[in-house]
């Protein structure tokens, strides 16, 4: 009787080393990952950055653009109402 205690006790510390074990790995999974989407996240903030100053340069070349459009113009019109 005994013998069967211990083997039934054995089997159960096999079955909760096992669950140990897999949730050892998915805490180390976990971290990994934690590490993972914090670095996307600081690569994703840089290329938002990045875009934002080419948009802002876009813009002001645009507004440059559309003074001289708008001079142009002015000066057009006054060429033809002398």
């Amino acid at each position: 009787m005994d013998h069967e205690r211990e083997i039934w006790l054995e089997r159960v510390n096999i079955h909760l080393e096992g669950l140990l074990k897999k949730e050892n790995r998915d805490n180390k999974m976990l971290r990994h990952m934690a590490h993972h989407y914090l670095t996307r996240n600081r690569v994703c903030n840089k290329m938002i950055k990045h875009l934002k100053a080419r948009l802002r340069r876009a813009l002001k070349g645009k507004k440059k653009d559309e003074k001289l459009n708008i001079l142009a113009d002015v000066t057009l019109a006054q060429q033809s109402n002398p």
